[in-house]
């Protein structure tokens, strides 16, 4: 019986870390963070604190960066090559700064929503992929300020919208370079505003699994395993079969 439990846990464990998410080095950066690191802790992410200064050319390419804004002039690093080296960056909020927008230019073509920000109201996901696959079709959050936003994007060939608003700006956008980068963008801002139970169960934790999901594995690959964890799954499946059979 014992030894029967044993497999069955060991399986169990297999079956989990096959479908989790893989998670190369995982930084946090910006001025309006206290809520994306409470879904970072909720999704089990570790992660490294870059503080609450200007941006960080720390993470190399090939790591997470996670970036939350809520206005501020900060100096602007310039990722372009590391995302083209397989750098992964998610991005909530920003800034009216005019520099700022420059600088969200070099990654997307923006519409012009002018400069200042802009309350949208509801959330609605935009097509289906791995990025939004956790968001609901539609959301309004409790805290109205999470639907704050400086600016639009627009769909490029490398560039797939997730959602829009009430105003029907696409204020979600996901951009794909080559040798596995990306960099996903969410105008929106939960990182200073989710700060109730519900905006974070409901639209903080399913963004940045999704997020991290599609950084991981790319936009249209909902965590299909990789071929070790296929043979984790065959595994883990191998042994709770066989404790059926003794059962």
């Amino acid at each position: 019986m014992t030894f029967q439990k044993n497999i069955t846990a060991l399986a169990l464990l297999a079956l989990a870390a096959a479908f989790a998410p893989a998670q190369a080095a995982v930084f946090v950066q910006g001025n309006a963070t206290v809520n994306i690191k409470t879904a970072l802790n909720t999704i089990g992410i570790s992660y490294t604190d870059l503080g609450t200064g200007a941006m960080s050319n720390t993470p190399a390419a090939g790591d997470t960066l996670i970036m939350s804004f809520d206005g501020g002039t900060a100096a602007y690093v310039d990722y372009r090559t590391k995302l083209a080296q397989g750098m992964d960056i998610i991005l909530f909020g920003g800034s009216n700064y005019q520099p700022y927008r420059d600088w969200a230019s070099l990654y997307f073509n923006l519409t012009d929503t002018a400069n200042g920000w802009h309350l949208g109201g509801a959330w609605t996901s935009i097509g289906s992929n791995a990025a939004n696959q956790f968001m609901p079709a539609n959301y309004t959050p409790t805290n109205s300020s999470v639907s704050y936003h400086m600016l639009g994007f627009a769909a490029t060939q490398d560039t797939t919208l997730l959602g829009r608003n009430a105003e029907n700006v696409a204020i979600a956008a996901f951009r794909e370079y080559a040798n596995g980068g990306s960099f996903n963008y969410l105008a929106m801002d939960p990182g200073p505003y989710a700060n109730n139970t519900r905006d974070q169960a409901e639209f903080t934790v399913p963004y940045l699994r999704g997020a991290l999901a599609a950084a991981a594995s790319g936009l249209n690959t909902n965590r299909v395993p990789e071929p070790t964890s296929l043979l984790l799954v065959g595994a883990a499946l191998a042994a709770l079969g066989l404790r059926k059979r003794q059962a």
